[in-house]
């Protein structure tokens, strides 16, 4: 009988990472090195770990070290018959039994070297020593604390209404000067704070230069804002910014990405609110819709609605308290159009599409827009294409203030979609100012 590879195993655990993640960000991580998809899956990994494997091809283990953080092959219990020099020491249980602390590093190290594609290091030290000048002060304290939280509320509103173009230059002068804040001495409470504040800062910057297409650029926040969740020890920012990495890799046509990431934002469910866990779902749905998953992807809106019904007044951090009945419907309603494209669900992804448009408030013109392009597109493929082309003007009104590529993206998707109904009134008009909207753009 094999003897199971212990050090495979804990390395894993350590990263918190399931058979199935692991083997989605080696394969993405062998596809960067080599121009190949990896053809790993959950049972080849459960066969290293269970020793029925124990020599992974070069390109494999190479991909394996860079996403668990290892130096060498031995470090994953890894060795050739050929070579004498197999014997792994060391206790793997002890690896397997190491501290949070290891155990988030880890976790980090996993997350910086695979699936958004950035480069190893620690980004909280960078960006300090980039934005520090000689008008940071020696030391914080509740104030400059409140004065971020204060760029929080404003950015996020400014966003909500226009999109991310609109205010990117502004947001990255607040980043600077509230990164910089990180340098200066601080009590262990305010510190913690101030990471956590930054952090959320980062992540509406990130989510701002994803919204308006400088996906480098977001990136690059987003990994900064995980090592400010990593600071601070909080779960939930960690989450949230997993859940917008994810997001932004379902955007770019990388659903396997996005589907390892949202699940490592489903780690340790236990220490979110229901709200929290209910966002989370409906992200999961949508990765879940874009690998062709689609009971699964419906049994995630289930979840995610069934999660939204057990929140409770007062129990959510103040980050989430934007999520709302209207954002749980348009993302319910988003993540099943997929799978309504294909004649599935289609009742249950207009129903979810026409609540969210009833019900979002002023201050979320930008999410309206999107589910008014959404349910366009889904009328005019399987649907009542009428009703459909109404839906476009209302979509087009809506989203010409946006300073947004994605707003642009949806409309260019509504264009297309109104191609192939031609013989509907007032699809080609439409089609028509659509295409010199998009240029003028």
């Amino acid at each position: 009988m094999p003897a199971t590879n212990g050090r495979l195993v804990a390395a894993r655990t350590a990263a918190m990472l399931t058979q199935e993640s692991l083997a989605g960000l080696a394969n993405a991580q062998v596809e960067r090195d080599t121009g190949k998809p990896g053809a790993m899956d959950a049972d080849y990994v459960s066969k290293l770990e269970r020793g029925v494997h124990h020599w992974p091809g070069k390109d494999y283990r190479r991909a394996l070290r860079t996403v668990l953080g290892a130096s060498e092959d031995r470090d994953l219990g890894f060795y050739s018959t050929r070579s004498k020099a197999a014997t792994v020491v060391g206790d793997p249980a002890e690896a397997a039994q190491g501290s949070d602390d290891v155990k988030r590093q880890a976790f980090l190290r996993a997350l910086a070297a695979t699936a958004a594609g950035m480069a190893v290091g620690d980004p909280v030290a960078e960006a300090v020593g980039r934005a520090g000048s000689g008008d940071t002060p020696a030391r914080v304290g509740a104030t400059e604390v409140e004065q971020v939280d204060h760029a929080i509320e404003l950015f996020g509103e400014w966003q909500d209404l226009y999109g991310g173009g609109v205010c990117k230059d502004a947001l990255a002068g607040q980043v600077r000067w509230a990164t910089s804040l990180l340098g200066a001495q601080a009590t262990e409470k305010v510190r913690n704070q101030l990471y956590r504040s930054v952090g959320f800062l980062v992540d509406i910057a990130g989510w701002g230069a994803f919204d308006a297409g400088h996906h480098d650029t977001a990136r690059s926040y987003f990994r900064l804002a995980l090592g400010c969740a990593e600071q601070a020890d909080d779960w939930g920012l960690r989450a949230n910014v997993l859940s917008d990495m994810a997001r932004q890799a379902i955007y770019v046509n990388r659903p396997d990405d996005g589907l390892s990431l949202i699940e490592l934002a489903q780690v340790r469910q236990d220490r979110q609110t229901p709200t929290v866990r209910s966002m989370l779902a409906t992200v999961h749905a949508r990765a879940l819709a874009k690998v062709g998953r689609g009971e699964d992807c419906y049994r995630a809106v289930m979840g995610a609605e069934d999660s939204f019904g057990d929140r409770r007044v007062g129990d959510d951090p103040p980050w989430i308290t934007y999520f709302n009945s209207a954002d749980l419907a348009g993302d319910t309603g988003h993540a099943l159009l997929d799978v309504a494209l294909d004649g599935e669900h289609v009742d249950d992804a207009r129903d979810r599409l026409r609540r969210s448009v009833d019900t979002y408030s002023q201050a979320q013109a930008r999410a309206r827009a999107f589910s008014l392009g959404k349910l366009a597109i889904l009328e005019l493929s399987v649907g009542d294409a009428d009703r459909g082309v109404d839906y476009g003007e209302q979509a087009l009104a809506a989203e010409a203030p946006l300073k947004s590529q994605r707003a642009r993206d949806d409309l260019a998707e509504l264009r297309k979609a109104l191609r192939a109904r031609r013989e509907v009134p007032g699809a080609p008009e439409l089609r028509s100012r659509l295409t010199r909207a998009l240029r003028s753009a």
